[in-house]
């Protein structure tokens, strides 16, 4: 039986089960009928993915729990690990269903970096395995295999109808979380709202939207931006849609997702789409100055925001005090880390920068850094596979724009995962995560198919 005081961080009062058990009965509705449309050869698979993506991560509330067994709770994210698991051994096993060998025995260099960096994980789990709790480190291997897992299974599938599906899944997904967003913002703070309940300014909250935390839907948002601009023909509906999901990332109050999401609009504008960067110029000036005009009259309450006040502290317990702990204690263990965040080293720092219990037993947080985390648990040899993979993955993408246009979604979602995790946690199962997997196989699958992506 679920708890779902769990999942909300604050009072069930407020919380209105039905609204989101009719959510999902749209949201299911919206996936039947976009893959009864489509052509998709997969459309059993298809179905849950398109549904999961529909319901971001508010699909938590239809976790099953095993009583006693933790572990084994039946997450969504596990469900499309085992659903996609199922489909590569129908693919690689079955005659009927066995994919051509596109890749001619030549593997990216960046799933080769993929490879190491699993394979360093494991071992810093192994070397450490007396200091972590056994339960967590065999989950974290395990996800590290569903993140793989899901990568190859997008890029079997090489079906051009099943990618447009995924695409205006999420752009219907998107339209939903902004909306969502907004109505968070200026009508009813706790519509939807699952997850954390942060301010930003005033009475108003940061919007989550149907996420569990501001920047999950921040990000979802962006990576949706990416697929109207490339998918969206009709010029007032492409222009109507990015300024919806605009304002919803906006709506966030999640610093770094604006600048990726200026970064990814300056991106796509002048080095995709080749607009003259002078009328980007006049464009961004003519924002600034409104963007001015319009704070002159909210600067006490942008001043006394939460937003600028976590900014404006300089307290030990912020990301530099995790960072500065990771630069002291890696050199103990440089080779192989700490193989997770349950160790002896990890509590007592965490304890003395946040003097939260639950904060230093892992149990809630994290290290507020991909990149960090990766570095203190798994060492640097780990970190430098970790980075290479993902750099290794924008590059592999932007060498191909011009081969298809729709490798601009992998492109670009491998840039908003690139900057995230300088400030976030973005690894294996994560939301955001999952969605980086599911683009980078989704391009994979694009480069081997001789198929061309006609609206």
């Amino acid at each position: 039986m679920n708890d779902f005081a769990d999942y909300f961080e604050f009072e069930m009062g407020k919380v209105h089960l039905s609204h989101f058990y009719l959510y999902f009965i749209f949201a299911a509705a919206t996936a039947l009928y976009l893959i009864r449309k489509s052509k998709s050869k997969y459309k059993w698979e298809l179905f849950f993915i398109c549904f999961y993506l529909l319901t971001g991560n508010i699909n938590q509330l239809l976790t099953i729990k095993i009583p006693g067994i933790s572990f084994f709770e039946i997450q969504p994210e596990r469900f499309i690990f085992l659903l996609l698991s199922f489909f590569i051994l129908r693919k690689s096993f079955f005659k009927k269903n066995r994919p051509t060998d596109f890749s001619n025995g030549r593997v990216p260099w960046f799933q080769v970096m993929l490879f190491a960096y699993i394979f360093l994980l494991i071992v810093s789990i192994g070397m450490n395995i007396s200091e972590l709790d056994v339960p967590d480190a065999l989950k974290t291997i395990l996800e590290s295999f569903a993140f793989l897992v899901i990568i190859i299974a997008f890029r079997l599938m090489a079906d051009v109808p099943s990618y447009k599906v995924i695409g205006k899944s999420m752009i219907i997904g998107a339209i939903v979380s902004s909306t969502v967003s907004l109505i968070q913002l200026g009508v009813n703070s706790y519509f939807l709202r699952i997850g954390d309940f942060r301010p930003a300014f005033g009475d108003a909250v940061r919007s989550n939207g149907i996420f569990n935390t501001e920047y999950y839907n921040a990000y979802y948002l962006i990576i949706a931006i990416s697929w109207a601009l490339v998918s969206i023909k009709n010029k007032v509906l492409r222009i109507s849609l990015v300024s919806l999901f605009s304002l919803g990332v906006l709506s966030s109050f999640q610093r770094m997702s604006w600048i990726i999401l200026a970064l990814v609009l300056f991106i796509y504008v002048v080095y995709i789409n080749k607009i003259a960067i002078q009328k980007l110029a006049l464009a961004g000036l003519f924002f600034l100055a409104i963007l001015l005009s319009t704070s002159i009259f909210y600067y006490q309450d942008i001043m006394n925001s939460a937003v600028v006040k976590e900014r404006l502290a300089d307290s030990p317990g912020g990301r530099q005090g995790y960072y500065t702990m990771v630069i002291e204690n890696i050199g103990k263990k440089p080779l192989f880390g700490y193989g997770g965040l349950t160790n002896e080293v990890y509590y007592t720092n965490l304890l003395r920068i946040t003097r939260d219990r639950d904060r230093a037993t892992a149990t809630t947080g994290s290290i507020h850094s991909g990149y960090f985390s990766v570095l203190f648990e798994y060492g640097i040899p780990a970190l430098a596979c970790f980075s290479l993979f993902v750099i290794l993955s924008v590059v592999y993408y932007s060498t191909r724009l011009k081969d298809n246009i729709y490798f601009v979604v992998p492109f670009l979602v491998g840039i908003i995962f690139m900057i995230g995790n300088l400030t976030n946690t973005f690894l294996f199962l994560s939301y955001i995560s999952l969605l980086y997997a599911i683009h980078i196989g989704m391009g994979m699958g694009i480069n081997h198919t001789s198929k061309k992506i006609i609206s």
